[in-house]
């Protein structure tokens, strides 16, 4: 049985440098599924999680800017 990715807002508790690492993963691990297997369920997931990691990416980025800027 697949999981479903975490959410966004599960995705915020980590650390900046680990969703980078996350995301490394996944983009590799997405890439080699849709080579091997073509599109599935699995690929989609992939694919959630991957977007899911760049939208907290950014926020995190924003977020680091904006506190530097005070």
């Amino acid at each position: 049985m697949f999981l479903t990715p975490p959410t966004v807002e599960e995705l915020n508790q980590s650390e900046l440098p680990e969703l980078i690492d996350m995301l490394a993963k996944q983009s590799e691990e997405y890439t080699s599924l849709l080579r091997g297997e073509g599109a599935s369920f699995k690929t989609k997931a992939i694919k959630e999680m991957i977007l899911n990691l760049q939208v907290a990416i950014d926020a995190k980025k924003v977020f680091k800017k904006s506190a530097t800027a005070r």
